[in-house]
């Protein structure tokens, strides 16, 4: 056969048809990828810019400079572990009332020292101090030490940083606002007691006298620009009580935004700009600044053993009569409606609020209750034989004092 004879195919082999990936081409079908218009990034974005100015203005108190710095201080000083819980407490006594917790940490006020832990027991502040009778208050990152019946008080911070005041009265009371301001009540002579507010760097903002009621307790709304006060006295020899709301750059003497009679009115509280909360022996008055209304709530003879405010709302422990071994847990809003009743087997000794969470401590044990859920029947923790005092870490959480330690009880 000859060579001409066989054929070859010579025609070209298409390479890029089977090696090279085809380009692609627009797809035209029903469903093409849809891009998304810009106008809805420019509505994202001016959405979040007005959420992040809402919280701005909210929070205005906590973003002046002093604030931010004070934050930054007290973030600082709290990273790290500590031992974890339980931890043996300095002192040999700590009262109740100087328990409590703030940003999650505990900070509490024995008979020689003002501390504070965070939550693994890591010492944040230990302050020494020489007052017979602390009181503490405690708002944000700040604390106010005072000593009641003394001359003495100071404003700590979890940076470390220490303002000392001192009056030439006695002090009565006392009361701190989230931007550092605070006040104080005194003695004067003359009057029936007076009270001097500061700024935070501890110079003098004003002084107010009363003369018809001995004031008992004060609380600052969140900028400290005005207070609350309470005041007892005596009228035909029945005890009479009064509520005080006094603008501190006015300089004008005010007359009392209420008068109750046979109720001794022993606590204040003002956590919402709508709410000043007044606490006493039978009964609770909330007040509204801006309105001039009041709600009065009366106790109908039960005891009040325990109490505590938080957001506006407030905890009682009621006690039908003296020495009663069953006893109510109730949670009122800022209007003196009634969130929570619950009964309590045994003395209510201490009571927290947080969140949705209330918390009451009774004989040993911690109950530990929703306020978001009627229907929840709540839950009973072991809390220690000599627990004293709560204070809600967290919702799910809380320290509990006892005789020589701080104990983390968890409801998880």
């Amino acid at each position: 056969m000859r060579d001409e004879e066989h054929r070859y195919d010579t025609a070209p082999i298409n390479v890029g048809k089977h090696l090279l990936p085809e380009e692609k081409k627009p797809f035209s079908g029903p469903f093409r990828e849809r891009r998304v218009p810009r106008w809805v990034y420019r509505i994202i974005v001016i959405l979040a810019l007005s959420a992040l100015a809402v919280l701005a203005w909210y929070n205005r108190a906590n973003l002046t400079p002093e604030n931010a710095l004070q934050w930054v201080q007290g973030h600082v000083v709290g990273l790290g572990i500590g031992d974890g819980f339980p931890k043996t407490i300095s002192g040999s006594s700590v009262k109740p009332m100087n328990f409590m917790s703030a940003d999650k940490n505990i900070i509490f006020a024995s008979d020689t020292a003002l501390i504070a832990y965070n939550s693994t027991a890591k010492e944040l502040l230990n302050q020494q101090h020489s007052y017979n009778s602390p009181v503490l208050k405690v708002n944000g990152s700040r604390a106010l030490l005072y000593n009641l019946g003394g001359k003495s008080s100071e404003v700590q911070t979890i940076g470390g940083s220490t303002l000392k005041l001192n009056t030439k009265q006695n002090i009565l009371g006392g009361a701190l606002a989230s931007n550092g301001r605070c006040a104080l009540l005194t003695s004067a002579d003359g009057y029936c007691g007076m009270m001097t507010s500061y700024t935070a760097a501890g110079q003098v903002l004003s002084y107010y006298w009363f003369s018809d009621y001995y004031p008992t307790a004060v609380a600052l709304n969140s900028d400290g620009t005005k207070a609350a006060v309470t005041g007892v006295s005596a009228n035909n020899g029945e005890l009479t009580s009064a509520v005080y709301i006094i603008d501190l750059s006015s300089g004008k003497t005010v007359q009392p935004s209420a008068v109750y009679t046979g109720n001794m009115l022993c606590a204040v509280f003002w956590d919402t700009d709508s709410a000043v909360a007044a606490v006493g022996d039978t009964g609770v008055s909330f007040l509204n600044p801006s309105s001039n209304t009041k709600t009065d709530i009366s106790y109908n003879g039960s005891k009040l053993t325990a109490y505590c405010s938080d957001s506006g709302r407030l905890a009682l422990g009621l006690a039908p009569y003296e020495g009663s071994e069953n006893q109510k847990l109730l949670v009122l809003d800022k209007s003196g409606s009634q969130i929570l009743s619950k009964q309590i087997n045994g003395k209510i000794q201490s009571v927290s609020l947080l969140g949705q969470t209330a918390a009451a401590l009774s004989d040993g044990k911690l109950y530990f209750q929703s306020l978001s859920s009627a229907a929840d029947s709540g839950s009973v923790k072991d809390a220690g034989s000599d627990a004293s005092a709560v204070a809600l870490k967290d919702e799910g959480s809380a320290y509990v004092l006892g005789i020589s330690e701080i104990r983390f009880v968890n409801n998880r």
